[in-house]
């Protein structure tokens, strides 16, 4: 069982003592409004602003948990990361060979949008946000080298398919109560591709 059980009751209790604090302010103030026909009461203003502040920290906390704490894939005491790497398939293109169609932009930043890669027969695509081509002498090109790759692996995978596989690193979130609270123990975190091609000819562009 994973914690995510605690995030969402976290999440419901938030929410609830929310409107519980704007109920109980509400009342209250109309009771003092019909008892002393004052509007302020500093005793009462006091008690309004602690509770707020509780309740707004409370549902600030739980929206940074879930969905703007940051991923830290080289921490393990969060993450665990798992790489599976396939052989590329060959594809050919009016008699141009190549082991990845590379898509380019005419207009932006990022000149390649995304890469389209054949292995075991099946289709992928991935964007150039999560993905990047190898062609150079080093198997991690500058672009991956920030990830936790297995370096051992990717140097076996390289001999053995001659420099032409898809390594793609799986990142997700350990069952942990502090990923439990953000709704994201045992869930995806990550996805990152590697292309490694011999050479850059192996890329043909579009």
């Amino acid at each position: 069982m994973s914690w995510n059980w605690l995030g969402w009751v976290s999440w419901i209790c938030s929410i609830l003592f929310f409107c519980y604090v704007i109920h109980y302010i509400r009342v209250h103030q109309l009771m003092l409004i019909a008892k002393t026909k004052k509007v302020v009461e500093t005793s009462l203003m006091i008690r309004y602003i602690i509770l707020l502040l509780v309740s707004l920290c409370w549902l600030g906390g739980m929206l940074y948990l879930t969905f703007f704490r940051p991923v830290d894939i080289n921490n393990h005491q969060e993450t665990r990361t798992s790489i599976t790497c396939k052989p590329l398939q060959m594809g050919n293109k009016s008699d141009d060979f190549y082991y990845v169609l590379a898509t380019r932009s005419k207009s932006g930043k990022h000149p390649i949008v995304s890469y389209t890669y054949w292995t075991g027969n099946d289709k992928y695509t991935t964007n150039s946000r999560f993905g990047s081509v190898s062609d150079g002498s080093r198997i991690i090109n500058l672009s991956a080298s920030a990830l936790p790759w297995d370096k051992k692996q990717l140097e076996k995978e390289d001999a053995k398919t001659g420099h032409a596989f898809a390594a793609v690193m799986d990142v997700k979130y350990k069952n942990t109560v502090i990923n439990g609270l953000g709704l994201k123990a045992n869930r995806n975190a990550a996805t990152y591709t590697l292309l490694r091609v011999p050479s850059p000819e192996m890329v043909s562009e579009r």
